[in-house]
């Protein structure tokens, strides 16, 4: 059972638009600890990847891309931990992203095409700054399947990705029969940022809050690069 609600040979012909990308935008990012029965959720990890996982912490992203090689767009992305891919003479393991929807077909094609990312298109509401706090609904065919509420914090301080060991930021997925391993690159500003309110529709994504909450932290403006991958036979 693929966890992709629309599968390649669905998907319009559209203009390529090869990596290297780079993207400025800004967003959350969470960390969250999640009982296993939610980590391993079929719903939402591929069937190559079941019974793989190793860890106890997802990492979440919703992301509103001012600017991309494919235009603006808004993302949500769920990480559920590390897997087993190959890596040359043994398995190395590597984060995955395992769902993710994105408000333009043309970042679906792309993602699938460049990364073997596996993007599903969905509609976003994001309102920013309204009494102090920021709002993200995420729909499919009109119906919200996630939705997020964060109060961001006053302080801000810069990071980016170049004090980060490469291994640690590689990430890889299989698509199609090929496996892609890419290691995204990023500097901005981060904040400190409280989760106030979530729910879920969890046959379209995974039931955070099952969980608990351990980072939370708003990037309030940054630049991201996404290379090109490293493919090979799956």
């Amino acid at each position: 059972m693929s966890i992709l609600l629309t599968p390649d040979s669905d998907l319009p012909t559209l203009p390529l638009a090869p990596a290297p990308w780079s993207l400025t935008g800004s967003g959350y990012i969470l960390m969250v600890k999640l009982p296993a029965s939610v980590l391993d959720d079929p719903r939402h990890v591929p069937p190559e990847l079941r019974g793989k996982r190793s860890g106890k912490y997802a990492t979440v992203m919703l992301v509103d891309y001012e600017d991309s090689a494919v235009g603006p767009y808004r993302e949500l992305l769920y990480i559920p931990g590390k897997f087993p891919f190959k890596g040359g003479p043994r398995t190395k393991n590597y984060q995955s992203i395992t769902r993710i929807y994105v408000s333009s077909m043309e970042s679906v094609v792309n993602g699938r095409r460049n990364w073997g990312i596996p993007k599903d298109v969905a509609s976003f509401d994001y309102r920013y700054g309204v009494d102090g706090i920021d709002r993200f609904d995420t729909s499919l065919d009109g119906k919200t399947f996630a939705s997020f509420t964060f109060k961001p914090g006053k302080l801000k301080w810069p990071f980016s990705t170049a004090m980060v060991p490469n291994a640690l930021l590689q990430l890889a997925q299989l698509h199609g029969g090929q496996q892609f391993v890419y290691a995204p690159s990023a500097s901005g500003k981060l904040q400190f940022a409280k989760l106030l309110d979530w729910s879920f529709d969890s046959t379209l994504f995974p039931d955070l809050s099952q969980g608990k909450v351990v980072a939370c932290v708003k990037v309030a403006r940054f630049t991201m690069g996404f290379p090109v991958s490293v493919v090979t036979p799956a």
